[in-house]
């Protein structure tokens, strides 16, 4: 992909300084993202570090019988994009990104549907599987609801979720009713690499319930 001109990144400087921005977020992190909001990702790509990316969507993730619970944040600028999750747990926030979104097949990395519901049924992190030589770590596998936007109605799936043993990388495998499976891999990030300003929230409509 094609960097920017230097002309195109200073006019972008510009047009999202943050002192140009009313107000404050009391609340920096990428937590408080919302639509309209600009974000800067240090350290993922060399291309990424200087770019202000406009917070284009948050979608809502809630596992069904568990406290499980996480964001999707989608934010890019005219040639680039970012898909930001994060979640909270015990260790305090934790995010990953990924610049790509296109799924990989479960026939790509070397698996099976039955591979998966093995896993599944014995529900331990002590499994895990070896993918182009490296092994993911087993976490966890659920039925869950994707809600678009944040919306009240949600989409139901399955996720097996794996972490790599070096734990910089992140593997997601899901299956929506009538889709094949497919496979996101994910870097881990740190939430202090994720610069959040204000920006042109629109009105958010009242949610149906």
């Amino acid at each position: 992909m094609a960097k920017r001109t230097l002309l195109d990144r200073l006019l972008g400087r510009r047009r999202y300084q943050p002192s140009g921005q009313t107000g404050r977020l009391a609340d920096t992190t990428i937590r408080a993202a919302r639509a309209g909001d600009v974000v800067v990702v240090q350290g993922l790509h060399l291309d990424y570090d200087d770019a202000y990316l406009v917070v284009e969507h948050v979608h809502r993730y809630a596992g069904v019988g568990n406290s499980i619970e996480w964001r999707e944040v989608v934010a890019a600028d005219a040639g680039r994009r970012v898909w930001l999750e994060w979640s909270v747990d015990r260790e305090g926030l934790f995010v990953t990104a990924a610049t790509d979104r296109r799924p990989v097949g479960l026939e790509t990395i070397g698996l099976t549907e039955a591979d998966l519901v093995a896993l599944d049924e014995e529900h331990s992190i002590n499994n895990g599987v070896i993918i182009a030589g490296q092994r993911y770590s087993y976490r966890n596998s659920f039925e869950a609801f994707y809600h678009q936007d944040g919306q009240f109605d949600g989409e139901g799936f399955y996720i097996w979720d794996f972490m790599a043993d070096h734990e910089q990388q992140t593997l997601a495998i899901t299956k929506f009713e009538g889709t094949p499976f497919e496979a996101y891999f994910s870097d881990v990030i740190s939430p202090d690499n994720v610069l959040l300003y204000p920006g042109e929230r629109p009105e958010t409509p009242p949610q149906r319930r």
